[in-house]
């Protein structure tokens, strides 16, 4: 039902809300581009990194549904457990981790974690 995911944010300490994407899984890693060109020269800026890529998505979603923001009781090192990551997936797309200092990223849980920014996870 869709082509979800979940898209969370971090730097060495601190965790973002999850952005949950309904339709637009597959563009993630376009969407990323995007957001990693938009923010050079504010590399590891967490909380703007999070907030732009939500307004990138804003803008390629047309009306009021499939782009949400929720809290998490994530910590950066629950981030790093690919079991407990790949469960928290919907599946399709899954849950992208994007590192906001290279804005690397790995997918657990879903068909992106095959093509992950660099880094394969499964």
């Amino acid at each position: 039902m869709g082509d979800r995911a979940l898209i969370i944010f971090h730097d060495d300490e601190k965790v973002s809300p999850t952005v949950y994407l309904h339709w637009s899984g597959s563009h993630v890693p376009e969407l990323l581009g995007e957001l990693k060109d938009r923010m050079k020269g504010r590399e590891g800026d967490l909380a703007y990194a999070a907030a732009r890529f939500v307004g990138i998505c804003h803008e390629h979603i047309d009306g009021n549904l499939s782009l949400g923001v929720s809290s998490n009781k994530f910590g950066v090192n629950d981030l790093l457990d690919r079991e407990l990551m790949k469960a928290t997936s919907h599946g399709d797309a899954g849950v992208v981790i994007v590192n906001v200092e290279d804005f690397t990223w790995k997918a657990h849980g879903g068909y992106l974690a095959s093509h992950s920014g660099g880094t394969i996870a499964a």
